[in-house]
């Protein structure tokens, strides 16, 4: 379910510990392994407090109270009627990208000697991707033009960027181009590709003539990446998720089957749990400090990051091609097809070394597979719409030598209650059932949550 970020991971150090590629590192207990001693039964769970988590909780703070000041001041100026939510959460990904991209003007941000018109066209960017709603459209195009005589202004025809040759090249954008001048309104396209746009229309003159249609361009890698992000949410829903939980069948090469429930909170955590019939054969999790993992009759070991293989991307709380995870780089390779179907082909590259290959469709932009070294491949499909969000529900793990592990979603609730103490290391294993059953007490007591999560014992509405 590469929406977010599923249970991948764990299948393909299963393939790998099968096949040899990671022959060194430990893998989990197999379906078909034997159960540990029950010497020291596990306690109940219900000495675990939890509180319900509301869906609107925000993540904890990155920047400081001034750096927000400052940048939300900044977007202000340039937008007066815009939303005071809007403006905090514009800042928010600004600084963010800020941290990203220059770090060294973060550290300088609260200085005398770095302006807002040092980054007047990232401003008005990540303001415009903040307002979706319809009665701000009037707002977006205002953004869109100021961006646009920014950039005017940074080339030779400096003079010449004045309101009205922006409103005009815009025009023009908007008669070549449907999707480019959409991603203009929405904040969606890096300056990188919005410039040589400009450049063309600046050659053209300034009148708001239709041009004659272009040759289309060939999308780079941060093209489709864009376009992932936004087509596979509503809005942004994506901000509004803090945490999930996933209910599925892994079925193993052997016929074999066992119960995955996958536990994730923002912006790291997780609880991985492998269950036969109603015994758990295997925990592993990560309290966002140091992982653990644990096996019935035994106590919880911590465990290396290095250890672990592929199971530490686990951790990850949203696929990486939604841009909200740092150093990571996008490169475009060569396209293929996959089951007839054409794809996109996007090497992605994290800055421990590792990489996979993701595999996007080119006619709705999902993904729908997987590349990874030692010719291991993932296939996800049964897409289906969860709280805004698009999940594949079916998840197909293979190697060379052609077994395949297969997984299958059968539940996934959003924005469940759960919280820091879920994930830490206990003398006892909490059972999922009593899991749910705390947390629908305690929502008694819990103000409603918003009407974009599901409550923690209903799944999230899914759209076939």
């Amino acid at each position: 379910m590469r929406l977010l970020y599923g249970v991948s991971a764990f299948l393909i150090s299963l393939v790998l510990a099968t096949s040899g590629w990671a022959a060194d590192q430990p893998a989990p207990a197999r379906a078909d392994a034997p159960v540990a001693d029950k010497a020291g039964a596990l306690v109940a769970a219900g000495a675990l407090s939890l509180k319900l988590a509301a869906p609107s909780e925000p993540a904890a703070p990155k920047f400081s109270d001034a750096q927000l000041a400052r940048v939300s001041g900044w977007m202000r100026d340039l937008a007066p009627s815009c939303p005071p939510a809007a403006l905090a959460s514009a800042a928010q990904h600004f600084l963010e990208e800020l941290q990203w991209r220059q770090p060294d003007s973060l550290e300088r941000l609260l200085t005398d000697n770095i302006s807002a018109k040092d980054f007047s066209s990232m401003l008005l960017r990540h303001l415009a991707a903040q307002l979706t709603a319809a009665p701000q459209s009037a707002l977006r195009e205002d953004l869109a033009r100021q961006r646009v005589q920014v950039l005017l202004a940074q080339g030779d025809s400096a003079p010449a960027a004045t309101p009205q040759a922006a409103t005009a090249v815009i025009e023009k954008l908007k008669g070549t181009s449907q999707v480019y001048y959409r991603r203009l309104l929405e904040g969606r396209i890096e300056d990188e590709d919005l410039i040589p746009l400009l450049a063309d229309a600046r050659q053209a003159g300034t009148a708001p003539a239709p041009l004659a249609p272009a040759k289309p361009k060939e999308l780079t890698a941060a093209d489709i990446v864009a376009e992932f992000s936004r087509r596979n949410q509503k809005d942004q829903a994506l901000d509004h998720l803090r945490a999930y939980t996933i209910d599925g069948t892994l079925t193993d090469a052997g016929g074999h089957e066992s119960r995955l429930l996958l536990f994730k909170l923002r912006p790291d955590r997780f609880r991985l749990q492998v269950l036969v019939g109603d015994s758990t054969r295997y925990i592993l999790s990560a309290d966002g400090t140091q992982f653990w993992q644990q096996v019935p009759g035994g106590k919880p070991q911590f465990v290396s990051r290095e250890s672990l293989g592929p199971r530490v991307y686990l951790a990850e709380f949203v696929n990486p091609l939604f841009g909200e995870l740092e150093n990571y780089t996008f490169n475009r390779i060569e396209d293929g097809t996959l089951d007839s179907r054409k794809i996109y082909r996007i090497s992605v590259l994290r800055a421990d070394g590792s990489h996979y290959v993701a595999c996007i469709d080119t006619e709705n932009f999902q993904e729908v597979g997987e590349e990874y070294p030692g010719s291991i491949r993932v296939c996800y499909s049964d897409f289906r719409e969860v709280a805004g969000l698009s999940v594949a529900f079916r998840e197909e793990t293979s190697d060379a030598k052609g077994h395949k592990d297969v997984f299958v979603i059968t539940r996934f609730t959003a924005n469940p209650g759960l919280v820091q103490e879920f994930f830490e290391t206990t003398p006892h294993d909490l059972n999922y059932f009593a899991f749910e059953h705390l947390a629908a007490g305690t929502s008694v007591a819990s103000s409603a949550p918003a009407s974009s999560a599901a409550s923690p014992t209903t799944p999230a509405q899914i759209k076939p």
